[in-house]
């Protein structure tokens, strides 16, 4: 299964303190919608007409609202500039479906697009069509791994507009050059748009120059990881709960030293300690056929929720590649067990809500602001 990897980085116009291009991604296991918009101007008035449009095209089209609607629904609500007669803001729309590998790219008045299939730049067909007198275009496009999307401004080819090497601002033709050539170099997509960044920054630096945003859109194959935690509250069900661990898709940890024990039990497979990595703040990690960590419970856990908080840099091994594999995930599938450890009650909560039940629930929280797609199951 497919999934599409997002990532962006934008800029503000000289003398603003937030950009006035926005962008929105919502995300489930099924599909991802990208919407980026450029508010017209700069600054406070351009971010929130341009957040506004991004929001309501992503909902919308995440929610499966015909399009016809959706832009008819942005045109209405946004306002016309009487003096230049044109939008308050452009838009692009990139609706991507994982089960049938399709990609459909809604523009509005949107600058620049480009698709690549590797570093091989494909070029759009666009249909037209009219949706309250304003021109609305619609391409629809085969995906698979290894392909890239990405949407851009005008503030990245515009850059550098009025000085002697770019009179007429960066260009499209230099912005290909660019994107094919990090492309063929296996440059990540973080890396690629922070660079574009970069020169878009490098270019204004004498001038006033505009807001910019560029966001890359990767097809890749999905990442799912699965964690059981701790103990099921019936034994009864030991048994499903490994099997469940076992059976999925993608990579595997054990969180919990009686969790592990419980696996141990069902499998007949031993997990083998590595005793070099205990300190005073590091339980020891473990390892077992067909898992890829096991980790002790509460502890690594309140280091991984406290790395993500900001409370603390330091940390256990087992935290540290428990991160490195949430940071790794797409999709992120919780099993814990409802067996309570009395010594992991916290009096701050009601009596009959444990630790590590508050652990996972804002653990999850954080995880989906990262846009992961996080499944709870509790046994």
């Amino acid at each position: 299964m497919i999934t599409c990897e997002v990532h962006y980085a934008s800029k503000s116009k000289k003398g603003e303190w937030v950009c006035g291009d926005s962008i929105k991604i919502r995300k489930n296991e099924e599909k991802c919608v990208v919407s980026v918009s450029d508010g017209l101007g700069s600054g406070v008035k351009a971010n929130i007409l341009s957040t506004l449009t991004s929001t309501m095209a992503s909902t919308m089209v995440f929610n499966n609202v015909p399009i016809e609607e959706v832009f008819e629904s942005i045109l209405t609500t946004l306002p016309t500039c009487k003096v230049r007669k044109i939008s308050y803001s452009t838009l692009a729309t990139c609706l991507v479906d994982y089960k049938s590998k399709r990609c459909t790219i809604f523009e509005y008045e949107f600058p620049l697009i480009f698709y690549f299939k590797n570093e091989n730049l494909i070029p759009l067909k666009k249909i037209e069509r009219k949706v309250n007198n304003k021109k609305l275009y619609v391409s629809e496009i085969e995906i698979d791994v290894g392909d890239s999307i990405f949407l851009m401004t005008d503030g990245i080819s515009q850059a550098g507009m009025g000085t002697e090497n770019f009179p007429f601002g960066f260009g499209e033709k230099n912005i290909k050059f660019e994107l094919s050539n990090l492309l063929k170099n296996k440059i990540e997509h973080k890396n690629i748009v922070n660079h574009m960044i970069n020169i878009a920054k490098k270019l204004d630096k004498n001038t006033k120059g505009d807001d910019a945003l560029i966001a890359g859109l990767k097809i890749r194959e999905k990442r799912i990881l699965t964690i059981m935690v701790g103990p099921p509250e019936d034994e009864k069900n030991d048994e499903l709960v490994v099997n469940k661990l076992l059976n999925s898709r993608g990579k595997k940890v054990i969180c919990g030293g009686t969790t592990g024990k419980i696996v141990e039990k069902i499998t007949g497979k031993k997990i083998d300690i590595d005793i070099r990595n205990i300190s005073k703040n590091s339980p020891p990690v473990g390892y077992m056929d067909g898992v890829e960590l096991v980790t002790e419970g509460i502890i690594t856990l309140t280091q991984v929720f406290r790395f993500y908080e900001n409370q603390i840099q330091e940390l256990g091994l087992g935290a540290k590649k428990l991160i490195n594999l949430l940071e790794w995930a797409d999709i992120i599938n919780f099993l814990v067990g409802r067996a309570i450890n009395p010594a992991h009650q916290n009096p701050l909560f009601a009596h009959d809500i444990s630790l590590k039940f508050r652990l996972i629930h804002d653990i999850a929280k954080i995880l989906e602001k990262k846009e992961k797609i996080i499944n709870i199951e509790y046994f």
